[in-house]
């Protein structure tokens, strides 16, 4: 901060610390004046919004199920250790790349959404959240006729404010922190 409100020569000799030299606003007023930020910042932004949606809502969706009794929804066990398989051993990063091109979504925003969509971690979480809702309140919901969809969105997530806020902020911090797919996936300048 020091260093970008300073002058350049001081900047540039090493002399700037703690407080700035020579205050200036120039470093500020060139990067608000380049389109290139501004495009940038759009891509930001519309990879936030979707990321975090789609991210929720396939969290949501994945963890109801998975978070039911074994008598309740068969498959359950086989599920659930298949997504933890895929938390111990990945395809490495040359096979998602492969992956992604043979989808043909190089220099597509979608490409940097769509691979994070199912976080087995995020899944996991809200699962044993759901887990610890008592199962009376479901039983209470399907006796005045609730179905699960009706369950889930006027019972399970009102309950799971707490998680889901939790989910929510992980979802954005995964992909404000993204740079590494961007420079693999992106590779026009308009897509940076």
């Amino acid at each position: 901060l020091a260093e970008s409100l300073s002058a350049s020569e001081y900047a540039m000799a090493g002399l700037v610390t703690i407080l700035p030299k020579g205050i200036t606003l120039e470093s500020y007023q060139y990067v608000l004046r380049n389109d290139r930020f501004w495009n940038a910042m759009k891509i930001t932004m519309i990879r936030e919004v979707l990321g975090v949606s789609l991210g929720l809502l396939i969290t949501v969706i994945t963890a109801y199920p998975l978070s039911k009794s074994v008598q309740r929804f068969k498959g359950r066990t086989f599920f659930v250790w298949l997504f933890f398989f895929t938390t111990l051993f990945s395809g490495g990063t040359i096979a998602w790349y492969f992956n992604i091109k043979q989808l043909g979504l190089l220099n597509n925003v979608m490409a940097l959404i769509l691979p994070g969509l199912v976080n087995v971690f995020n899944i996991l979480l809200l699962l044993n959240f759901f887990r610890g809702i008592p199962s009376e309140i479901e039983e209470a919901a399907m006796i005045d006729g609730a179905d699960h969809f009706t369950t889930l969105f006027k019972v399970y997530l009102p309950m799971s404010l707490p998680c889901l806020a939790t989910i929510t902020l992980y979802i954005v911090i995964q992909h404000w922190n993204a740079w590494f797919d961007g420079t693999m996936l992106m590779q026009s300048s308009e897509s940076y």
